[in-house]
């Protein structure tokens, strides 16, 4: 059972376990994980994906709203030709408002959010999984600009909006992508397995105006079909950087540091182990002052 905190309505919530039976099967049996092996290797997750393009897919999209009580009223448009067409659909601009204020951090995207704090050897601890960025980014270089820096992991469910936004003004330095595994990024997944390098990734080393470098990393998960970036060079806060389609995904934002503040009542949830729910533009903290 995860249990976190809904930040806009200051309650806890008991997640919805989706596949919780068969998860805890593949990754908590001996036969479970042989045929895990298979399920993780993108293949499997590309052809499940294939078949959310199809029109006949359209028929998934009404119990899928209704099961997660889907506001259709904030989407541009309320027909759509193939369900992954539903489910990455735009929302209008009031529905997910950006925090214009230059000093505010804001929530990359839609999602459940996780501060760590990285350590002066560029490393920092999820779950069980003790994940260094050298490791996860393949690159020593880009890793060392974030010792002792602040890392916000953002992890997308399937009711959550799937697009996601530029986190300040700035321009792109450096990008890589890095094929691997699909592990699932539900939270019994990082008690067996280094999810985050693993997992298929792509991230890119931003310069920003307002809080120096930024490294912003996409995770592929079980069950998506791509990863879609739209390869901006230059950029502004709060612009549409890309989108997932069907699946739940992570991102994660390193900041360098003393760039940051994260707002307090995250970080007080977080002490306490829960995740909090965000949504795409809102302050989730402030340029660092001394």
């Amino acid at each position: 059972m995860t249990v976190y905190y809904h930040r806009k309505t200051q309650e806890y919530i008991e997640e919805q376990e989706v596949g919780g039976k068969a998860l805890h099967f593949l990754y908590k049996t001996a036969f479970g994980r042989l045929l895990l092996k298979q399920l993780v290797r993108p293949g499997f997750s590309n052809w499940k994906a294939s078949r959310n393009n199809r029109t006949a897919s359209i028929k998934k999209i009404a119990p899928f709203i209704e099961k997660y009580q889907i506001d259709l009223t904030e989407a541009t448009r309320q027909e759509f030709t193939s369900f992954n067409d539903f489910f990455t659909r735009t929302l209008t601009p009031s529905a997910r408002p950006i925090n214009e204020n230059r000093s505010a951090v804001i929530a990359v995207s839609d999602g459940k959010v996780f501060h760590y704090s990285i350590t002066e050897k560029a490393e920092f601890q999820i779950k069980n999984s003790l994940y260094t960025l050298a490791d996860l980014l393949q690159d020593k270089t880009a890793a060392e600009l974030f010792e002792g820096g602040t890392c916000l992991v953002y992890r997308l469910a399937m009711d959550d909006y799937h697009r996601y936004c530029y986190p300040a003004d700035g321009e792109k330095l450096a990008e890589k992508k890095i094929k691997g595994k699909l592990h699932t990024i539900r939270p019994i997944a990082h008690q067996y397995t280094k999810v985050f390098s693993e997992n298929t990734r792509t991230w890119q080393l931003l310069d920003t105006k307002e809080f120096g470098k930024i490294l912003y990393i996409e995770i592929g998960a079980m069950l998506v079909g791509k990863i879609h970036n739209h390869g901006h060079e230059r950029f502004l806060k709060g612009q549409e950087k890309g989108f997932f389609e069907y699946g739940a995904s992570s991102i994660i934002v390193c900041y360098q540091k003393n760039q940051v503040t994260i707002d307090s009542d995250i970080l007080l949830q977080n002490q306490n182990g829960r995740e909090v729910q965000v949504r795409l533009g809102e302050k989730v903290g402030e340029r660092y002052v001394e």
